[in-house]
C-alpha cells in the first residue's frame, strides 16, 4: 500500500491521556501499513500564544517540505478494523460535510475581510496537503489571521482564510469523500467509514459520557 514519501502528523497539548495514547498507537500502525512516516507533535510547536488547535498549522512548516504529502489528524481518531484504503491515494485535502457548510457561512459573515463562503473550508480533524499546496497556503499566513481565529474558529478559520487569500478554487480535489475519513462515533452508520472520530455524545443529540467509554464500546463491536 506504499505510495510516495509521506507522513502522518498528530498534535497534542498537555498531559497525555489514555485515549490519546491509543489513537497515536492506532494511527502510527496505519502509517506503517501505508508506508508513511508518523510523528506526534506536542505543545506550542507552531507559534507560542496560540490555542492548541491552531498548533496544527505546523503541518505547513518548511521542515516537512521533504514529504510529498502531509496528513494531520486529531488524537481522537481511529482507523476502522482491517482498513485497506490508503488515504494518500485518495482525492481531497480535508473534510467538508454538513457542519462545515454552516460554519463557513457564519465565518464569512463575522469576518468579511478574511472569509468567503465560495472558497474551501475544511474540518480540523483531518487535513491532507501535497507540497505545492502546503507552500501556497503557508505563504498566505498573516499574524492578523492567527490572532483573529485563535480561540475562535481556530485552525479551521486560519486555513480557510489562507485558501481565500490564495484564491484556491473548490474542485474535485478539494474535499475528501463526504465524511468517510471522519465519521463521528455516535452516528448510526459509523460502520460505514474509514476513520472514526471519537466524540463525547452517545447518540445524535443525546447524552454524553467520557470519550474513552465510547471508544471501548466501538472496540467491543469490532469496529476499531
Amino acid at each position: 500500500m506504499s505510495s510516495g514519501n509521506n507522513i502522518i502528523l498528530q498534535h497534542w497539548s498537555g498531559p497525555s491521556d489514555k485515549l490519546t495514547r491509543l489513537s497515536v498507537e492506532n494511527i502510527k500502525a496505519y502509517a506503517d501499513k501505508v508506508g508513511a512516516d508518523h510523528r506526534l507533535m506536542t505543545g506550542e510547536c507552531f507559534q507560542k500564544g496560540l490555542t492548541a488547535p491552531c498548533q496544527k498549522l505546523i503541518m505547513l512548516d518548511k521542515q516537512f517540505d521533504l514529504y510529498d504529502t502531509v496528513v494531520m489528524m486529531d488524537t481522537d481518531m481511529f482507523t476502522r478494523t482491517n482498513l485497506t484504503k490508503n488515504i494518500f491515494e485518495e482525492k481531497g485535502m480535508g473534510r467538508h460535510y454538513n457542519i462545515q457548510e454552516t460554519l463557513v457561512v457564519n465565518l464569512a459573515k463575522k469576518f468579511p475581510l478574511l472569509g468567503n463562503a465560495r472558497f474551501p473550508y475544511w474540518g480540523g480533524s483531518i487535513y491532507k496537503f501535497d507540497r505545492e499546496h502546503r507552500i501556497l497556503l503557508r505563504e498566505q499566513i498573516t499574524q492578523y489571521m492567527l490572532t483573529s481565529f485563535t480561540g475562535n474558529y481556530e485552525d479551521e478559520g486560519i486555513m480557510h482564510a489562507c485558501a481565500v487569500s490564495a484564491n484556491l478554487p473548490i474542485n474535485e480535489h478539494t474535499y475528501l469523500e463526504k465524511d468517510k475519513w471522519n465519521k463521528s462515533s455516535f452516528e448510526k452508520n459509523v460502520a460505514d467509514s474509514y476513520i472514526v472520530h471519537i466524540r463525547p455524545k452517545i447518540i445524535q443529540g443525546g447524552p454524553k459520557r467520557p470519550k474513552i467509554e465510547n471508544y471501548q464500546a466501538l472496540v467491543e463491536r469490532g469496529l476499531i
